[in-house]
């Protein structure tokens, strides 16, 4: 069954590179901003009728145009997406969870230079996110700021001098700002650190979840570490605040790496962990990331012989939606864990494994 109809997915994969260019080469993979605007004289998303949804669609449309004229833009209609396409887009954090599903019209707007894309109709009217690569929250925020403040010329916000930006989530409320990190910590989960610095992030209100963000689990030593109640605060404080926090985890995961490379049986612990490839045919999307963590971890450690560049690429590549688009047809689960594992051995078996007998020798 052809997929490719409606969506010229390697226009986007090469349009939204910024994400996976440095998956492994640091331990904080990307930094995220994203503000919610809702417009004023439209309900909320959950309380519109599709007609509204429509009207409001096409308003926000127009201005986001209208604006940016000159500028290389992508507008994506949810409608005109299949699942599997819907779902690309989320494995590359351009769409939320709650864009994915059915409900009122939506679309999304890339802006590929800016690194930027704004969803329209999810649990606001607008989710305005900027992406950068590493540690860079504030380059993040500057490029989403800019198209905030040009549209806000375009289009009447819902603002309260009491509380701030109104938004449907009471945690929103204020700047409308969540700022996060997806940060790959492997010898913090490896050395058994984690359970106590979650826990003292926790009561600094850190929110830890997974690769998807709210509602998604850990995969692949892959965790998202975001700011959580804005109603008070500046977003250049809730940006530094956050940007404090981080720092400390990146001493950490130093830290833990510095104790794993002088630790024979913890090297040995990861190159085992590498070597299974070689045993197996079929691998899900999970085993695969957790393979690509190890094998990150190893390169750092110098341990293994790999290009951080291919590790990088196959970031996205493992992932369901991607290895479906590639094939051009729907697969079974059973099917892409196949045709995972195939990919993975044919760009990294041979040249990852050379110098694992090495190692434990």
């Amino acid at each position: 069954m052809k997929l490719l109809k409606s969506l010229n997915f390697r226009n986007i994969e090469r349009n939204t590179r910024w994400f996976s260019s440095n998956v492994y080469s640091d331990i904080i993979i990307s930094s995220r901003v994203r503000i919610a605007r809702n417009i004023e004289g439209f309900p909320f998303p959950l309380q519109m009728s599709e007609k509204q949804a429509e009207l409001l669609l096409e308003r926000i449309i127009d201005a986001i145009f209208s604006k940016f004229k000159s500028r290389k833009k992508i507008l994506l209609y949810s409608e005109k997406l299949s699942y599997i396409e819907k779902q690309f887009l989320l494995e590359r954090h351009i769409v939320s969870k709650e864009f994915v599903e059915d409900g009122l019209p939506k679309a999304v707007v890339i802006f590929p230079e800016e690194k930027v894309s704004i969803m329209i109709n999810e649990e606001d009217h607008l989710r305005i996110q900027g992406i950068q690569e590493g540690l860079n929250l504030m380059k993040a925020w500057k490029k989403v700021d800019e198209i905030d403040s040009l549209l806000d010329e375009k289009l009447k916000f819902s603002f309260s001098s009491k509380f701030g930006y109104l938004t449907s989530c009471p945690t929103n409320v204020g700047t409308g700002l969540r700022a996060s990190v997806l940060a790959h910590i492997p010898a913090i989960f490896i050395t058994s650190k984690n359970e106590m610095l979650f826990s003292a992030l926790e009561k600094i209100g850190i929110m830890i979840r997974g690769f998807y963000g709210e509602g998604s689990e850990k995969i692949g030593n892959i965790l998202q570490f975001s700011t959580s109640e804005t109603l008070g605060k500046s977003e250049e404080e809730i940006i530094s605040e956050l940007e404090s926090v981080v720092k400390l985890i990146i001493m950490e995961e130093r830290r833990e790496r510095e104790r794993i490379k002088k630790s024979r049986k913890l090297r040995e612990r990861i190159v085992k962990e590498i070597e299974k490839i070689k045993r197996i045919d079929k691998i899900n999307t999970e085993d695969s990331f957790s393979f690509l963590s190890f094998l990150a971890l190893a390169k750092d450690l110098n341990i293994v012989s790999v290009r951080m560049e291919k590790i990088n690429k196959l970031f996205f590549e493992v992932l369901p939606a991607h290895i479906q688009l590639k094939e051009g047809e729907i697969l079974t689960e059973e099917e892409r864990d196949f045709k995972r594992c195939e990919l993975l051995k044919r760009q990294l078996g041979e040249i990852c494994l050379k110098d694992l007998q090495r190692e434990l020798n």
